[in-house]
């Protein structure tokens, strides 16, 4: 367990950092990334100290706040919750809490308002370099439309003749054969269904799709071999990626741009309070192991 200037720290705001760090990487990478764990959780050791030492640095700073903007934002924030069908009785029961949390917020914002001032404003420049330099993020996915005869393995004693059966079949429809009528006839598929439709290339590690997304307009696959069963794909249509246009994404960029601005001014403003913070790693029952503002063991 952690403690930042004596508060311990909730190992449940570790655990979210971590889990929501770890499947960001495994969804940008399409593989599991187990492996990596201790990396991402030290990732989100250093994000839970740096928001810890934020807010501390803003109750430091605003520890008062005027009772009547605090009150104002509770009832803007009850009048929310009514909207949405909560209660008057589970509201009232919950009051303090909600009080609580409207005056942690509007501590933070005052603190974020005075630390990040002039430090988030996006030019026009900022987004054209963005775009420039960060064209693939802007890319639409590409798309197949595609034809398929299957072969079960199940169905057959013996997969070496059920190969050169395939193969077979397949140099028929590199030769030009009617790839649909020969699929009709010949493809095992419990639904009959030879043409897959439009598919979005979005596992590249999926050996289908990565045969699919490197094949021409028209072109005739190899026999494949996956799942129990044999496959011979043809392109039908092909969508490319493409970059959308600067126009249409503009507003997006500025978004992500400020977004980046506001993330490395708090990254900044956190690494210089951890200079004189006290960081410790302690165990269950509050004793001391580490601190690692330090970098050693005590």
């Amino acid at each position: 367990m952690l403690r930042v200037n004596g508060e311990l720290i909730d190992p449940n705001l570790l655990e979210d950092a971590f889990a929501r760090i770890k499947s960001e990487a495994e969804a940008r990478l399409q593989v599991s990334c187990c492996e990596r764990d201790p990396e991402f959780m030290a990732q989100a050791e250093e994000e839970v100290i740096d928001s810890v030492l934020i807010a501390q640095e803003a109750e430091n700073r605003f520890p008062e706040l005027p009772e009547a903007e605090v009150k104002a934002r509770l009832e803007e924030t009850l009048r929310e919750y009514r909207k949405h069908g909560a209660s008057w009785d589970m509201l009232e029961a919950q009051r303090d809490s909600l009080h609580d949390e409207c005056e942690a917020t509007l501590r933070m914002e005052k603190f974020l308002d005075n630390v990040l001032a002039g430090k988030t404003e996006v030019s026009d420049e900022d987004i054209e370099t963005y775009y420039r330099e960060n064209q693939r993020e802007f890319r639409t996915v590409a798309e197949v439309r595609v034809l398929h005869l299957m072969k079960s393995l199940e169905k057959h004693e013996d997969p070496v003749l059920l190969l050169e059966e395939m193969g077979e079949l397949r140099e028929k429809l590199v030769e030009g054969a009617d790839f649909e009528k020969i699929a009709a006839e010949e493809t095992e598929k419990e639904s009959g269904e030879i043409d897959l439709g439009w598919i979005t290339f979005d596992r590249p590690s999926n050996p289908i799709e990565s045969i699919m997304f490197t094949m021409r307009l028209e072109e005739v696959s190899p026999v494949v071999a996956y799942e129990h069963s044999y496959h011979i794909l043809k392109i039908a249509e092909i969508r490319p990626a493409v970059v959308r246009p600067f126009d249409e994404v503009k507003e997006d960029i500025a978004q992500r741009v400020e977004f980046e601005k506001r993330r490395n001014a708090l990254r900044e403003f956190a690494s210089g309070l951890r200079k004189d913070a006290a960081v410790e790693r302690v165990d269950f029952s509050g004793e001391e192991e580490g601190r690692d503002e330090n970098g050693s063991a005590p």
